[in-house]
């Protein structure tokens, strides 16, 4: 949720505490209300101070405090206010006051103070860490006899008194929200919604409206992103009234880009524009960096598409300019608008910096995502148990080690014997979660390698649809005139015989036996494409025949061209094959090879398709095959004149989860696939020669 915590908290455990709750007794009452006032006041003029005065405030109120009751709250205030300036300060602070909690026997302070520290290290990036103290929060948190062991009320929002129980259900709903948002780093979109709505009934329950909108905010995105345009702004509609009745405008920029986003995606581009320049409004208003980026991003995807190079250079700029402000690590998506404004602006040496720019940023943040989900697979619930019963058993036995050892000095030897002993389970143990580890891993690549294969089956599913289309349109077409034609010739012969038009009706009948041999014909060329497509897919074995190449490439180079013509029937261009006569046949998998020669195939349409979509004048998009028999090898050449591929990242197309294509529209699976069947399943071999901005060719080279 990035900054949604920050001024929100921070407010909160001032208000609650200055107003609901007593503290342990009048001496440490006294010196926490001074140490409140100092607190209250620079939360309530936040926006107006400096930092250093801010920080100055709240470490001399820290100063001020004298015992452990006093200390937690001004360490959980800088906690937050260190949590988007700098996350390891945050944490060093969460684990002060986590510490004092568990010296006081206070569950549900280290809760929040553990809470804390799992939203720090979220945002470092460190998912496994931050998980097992969110874990460990809410084993804390959902323990009813725990509601009566707190020095206070950590997250109601108001003046008004709070139960100890409703408190213990809006920490719970908190840390719900962090479990929605470890399953969006893993794209478990289901488990996330799952737990955004669980956050959102404890947060009802508890009444805290503040939470209950922010979860609206967070579950209208998800859906927004699954193409449920309808719930996505009802649920934004909701967040904005909560909002509003608790008095909290923080994040109402949110609400009205997504809305904006909600309408443009519905095609009315004013509504979607008034809604931009209101979010922008807003994040001014209540100087939220985050949700000013948020809408000048949204306004330069606006201009892009509508080509206006001043306007969507313009948003560019300053997008970058805020996120820069703001001191954020995620700055690729600036540097792509960047490129894409300054190459509508035909400024190509600016557009290759921001793409050279984009392009590492992008790297950088792949690696860094693909490393993060191999470290949390890592980490079940089953495991973390098994963590928390070793750390028992070690608090254990270093306890008795001391006591022996005050005892008899003759048991040091058998300690250090138990302690070899224990490091060897140690270690077992762990090989054993490596193990498990490397299977999830293993069973994870599986299921992605089987959504590419789902992938190639939605592009041969749009390319046979519409082949087979046109022959169904004639026969459909044909019967109904066929039965009309029967009614006409039914009502004729209906007539008194002295009526009947004798001509007439051998016309009819003429007429339909023509038809219905047109309709036999289609019907025909129809079965005939279902076989053809059945032959190829007869086994899923991966058994070899011999294989006319010829046959194989014509066939999937017009499924490829049709399927890219039903996402996007604009999308036109010329096809060009020269395939050698009597080319040997060559031993191969033909399911493999067509999904080999489908990959090739979609890759040269969606790069021309791209180049297309650029608006380069008198550009004409074009894909070339050409077969030939060289060397006792079989070459099959794909060439395309579209957008090329950039030299930097030529050696790495071929690797496993690489891809150039938007989030969404690419697995990175694909020319790794093809390079795997093609070289290690048929002994062949595939190179590729590019030139950015003027195409590509991939040679593919298979022995006869």
């Amino acid at each position: 949720m990035g900054g949604i915590y920050r001024l929100t908290v921070l407010r909160r455990k001032v208000q609650s505490l200055l107003f609901n709750y007593p503290l342990i007794n009048q001496d440490s009452m006294k010196t926490s209300v001074k140490i409140l006032l100092l607190l209250f006041i620079p939360m309530l003029s936040f926006a107006q101070q400096s930092q250093p005065d801010t920080l100055r405030k709240l470490k001399t109120a820290l100063k001020m405090a004298r015992t452990d009751s006093a200390r937690f709250l001004p360490l959980d205030v800088l906690g937050w206010y260190y949590a988007e300036i700098n996350r390891d300060t945050a944490i060093y602070y969460f684990d002060k006051e986590a510490g004092i909690a568990r010296r006081n026997n206070q569950p549900l302070v280290e809760a929040t103070a553990l809470f804390g520290k799992s939203y720090a290290l979220m945002h470092l990036g460190k998912l496994p860490a931050s998980l097992a103290c969110a874990q460990r929060a809410l084993k804390l948190a959902e323990d009813p006899e725990n509601e009566s062991k707190t020095w206070a009320p950590r997250f109601q929002m108001g003046f008004q008194a709070a139960t100890p129980y409703k408190n213990r259900l809006d920490l719970l709903a908190y840390i719900r929200a962090q479990y929605g948002h470890f399953m969006g780093h893993t794209s478990n979109t289901d488990e996330q919604i799952a737990q955004y709505k669980k956050s959102q009934l404890l947060a009802g329950e508890a009444g805290d409206k503040v939470l209950q909108g922010l979860m609206n905010l967070n579950l209208g995105r998800v859906y927004f992103k699954l193409n449920k345009l309808d719930s996505a702004v009802v649920l934004e509609r909701n967040a904005e009234r909560l909002f509003n009745q608790a008095r909290f405008k923080k994040f109402i920029g949110l609400v009205d880009d997504l809305l904006g986003e909600s309408y443009l995606k519905r095609g009315d581009a004013a509504m979607a524009m008034q809604y931009y320049h209101e979010g922008l409004r807003s994040g001014i208003e209540q100087n939220n960096l985050s949700v000013i980026a948020i809408n000048y991003s949204s306004l330069v995807g606006y201009y892009l598409t509508k080509r206006q190079k001043d306007s969507s250079l313009y948003y560019a700029k300053k997008e970058l300019e805020v996120l820069r402000a703001m001191g954020s690590t995620d700055i690729g998506p600036a540097y792509a608008d960047l490129y894409q404004s300054y190459k509508l602006s035909k400024n190509i040496d600016s557009a290759y910096k921001y793409q050279g720019l984009a392009l590492s940023a992008r790297d950088s943040s792949y690696k860094v995502t693909t490393q993060n989900l191999a470290d949390f697979q890592k980490l079940s619930s089953k495991e973390q148990l098994r963590s928390q019963e070793l750390e028992k058993e070690k608090a254990s036995n270093q306890e008795k080690i001391r006591t022996y050892s005050l005892l008899v000095g003759a048991a040091i030897f058998l300690i250090i014997a138990l302690i070899l002993y224990r490091n060897n389970r140690q270690k077992h143990k762990a090989n054993i979660v490596l193990e498990s580890t490397l299977s999830n891993l293993k069973s994870t690549q599986t299921q992605l390698i089987q959504s590419e294969k789902m992938a190639s089956l939605g592009e041969l599913t749009a390319g046979i649809a519409h082949e087979i289309q046109n022959p169904l349109n004639f026969v459909n077409n044909f019967s109904e005139v066929n039965r009309e034609m029967l009614q006409e010739l039914k009502a004729e012969n209906k007539k008194p015989k002295a009526e009947r038009d004798g001509q007439l009706e051998m016309e009819l009948i003429n007429d339909l036996i023509g038809n219905e041999e047109k309709i036999n014909h289609h019907g025909k060329r129809a079965d005939f494409i279902v076989k053809g497509m059945l032959e190829h897919s007869r086994t899923n074995t991966g058994e070899k025949q011999l294989t006319d190449m010829n046959v194989l490439c014509d066939e999937f180079l017009k499924l490829s061209y049709h399927g890219s013509r039903a996402k996007d029937k604009s999308f036109n261009a010329e096809m060009a094959t020269h395939f050698e006569p009597k080319l040997p046949k060559v031993n191969v998998s033909q399911q493999d090879m067509g999904r080999v020669l489908l990959n090739l195939f979609n890759n040269a349409f969606y790069a021309v398709h791209q180049k297309q979509k650029a608006g380069v004048p008198g550009y004409k998009p074009e894909v070339r095959v050409a077969n030939s028999f060289e060397n006792e090898h079989v070459v099959i050449k794909v060439r395309d004149n579209g957008i090329g591929i950039p030299d930097a990242i030529k050696d790495k197309i071929m690797q496993p989860f690489f891809t150039t294509k938007p989030t969404g529209e690419g697995t990175g699976l694909g020319l790794s696939l093809t390079y795997d069947m093609v070289v290690k399943g048929h002994g062949g071999s595939i190179q590729v020669t590019s030139i950015e901005g003027e195409g590509s060719e991939f040679i593919i080279q298979l022995p006869a």
